[in-house]
């Protein structure tokens, strides 16, 4: 079952869309795309309050 998560559901202006057919997949796109595009650094991606608002926005199709 794909998964996704679109920037904008947790609050950013952006049109990506980030993609994959398990969680952990998915995580890695996520991380991958806010570190390259939006500078976020890995200690702000393991945030706890920043998962739980990442983990809260996953949609799956």
């Amino acid at each position: 079952m794909a998964m996704t998560l679109a920037c904008r559901d947790v609050g950013v202006d952006c049109p990506h869309v980030s993609r994959g057919e398990t969680e952990e997949e998915l995580m890695a796109d996520v991380a991958k795309h806010g570190k390259e595009v939006h500078g976020y650094t890995e200690e702000q991606l393991k945030d706890p309050e920043m998962m739980k608002k990442v983990k809260a926005a996953i949609k799956t199709e």
